[in-house]
């Protein structure tokens, strides 16, 4: 994994002494700042995103690249991605697009309703390619 990590990092001129998470934080806070643009636009009111801790989780069911939890218990919102999305910096890019998304619509939907409504506003606003919809 450690030769994969530095792939991406290079490809994305980030160090190589840096570890995953700063491509992450950095992909994830640009995103944000975009996202918030397009909800405003959406909705009409600004933004509002739990605070969201990020890993790299490959213990996530096949089938799945990610995943997000809304925060429960005063505990922050929680988003896993596996290490297979790092391959790919644009891929990652649109995996963590997906998952902020989730968390700006703010709230836990039945598995028929999560990409529908306001998931799907947002992902068509900020040009979330369809084939990262589901």
């Amino acid at each position: 994994m450690r030769s994969l990590i530095k792939k991406v990092l290079s490809e994305t001129g980030v160090p190589h002494t840096e570890e995953p998470n700063y491509l992450i934080s950095k992909l994830k806070n640009k995103i944000v700042d975009d996202l918030g643009k397009v909800y405003l636009d959406v909705t009409g009111n600004k933004l509002v995103l739990p605070p969201i801790d990020i890993k790299i989780d490959d213990t996530i069911k096949d089938g799945k690249i990610a995943g997000f939890n809304h925060p429960k218990n005063g505990e922050n919102g929680k988003m896993g991605i596996k290490s297979k999305a790092l391959e790919d910096v644009e891929y990652l890019k649109w995996v963590i697009t997906h998952e902020l998304i989730h968390a700006a619509v703010g709230e836990d939907l039945p598995k028929s309703e999560e990409h529908e409504g306001l998931f799907k506003k947002l992902a068509e606003k900020i040009n979330l390619p369809k084939e990262y919809w589901d």
